[in-house]
């Protein structure tokens, strides 16, 4: 995948086209995170909040402790 900043769509085009790579805009989602938005926003978070919600969802939630839940928050904002 091939971002430009500040760069013309043509050129950027001409550069993935050898490259044999997808021309993609901003915003984009890298390992899971939005990047190139705006993270005042609560929208920028969406996808984030969806993979909390998941991954504590259900019967999983019930058996954590406070402190399970607290390495399984930290272990899914840092992937």
């Amino acid at each position: 995948m091939l971002v430009g900043v500040n760069i013309a769509d043509s050129w950027l085009r001409a550069a993935a086209t050898p490259l044999h790579c997808k021309v993609e805009k901003m915003p984009f989602l890298y390992l899971g995170l939005p990047i190139g938005g705006d993270p005042r926003r609560l929208v920028f978070w969406d996808p984030v909040l969806t993979r909390i919600r998941n991954r504590l969802s259900g019967r999983k939630s019930r058996f954590l402790s406070f402190g399970g839940r607290l390495v399984l928050l930290k272990s899914v904002l840092t992937s």
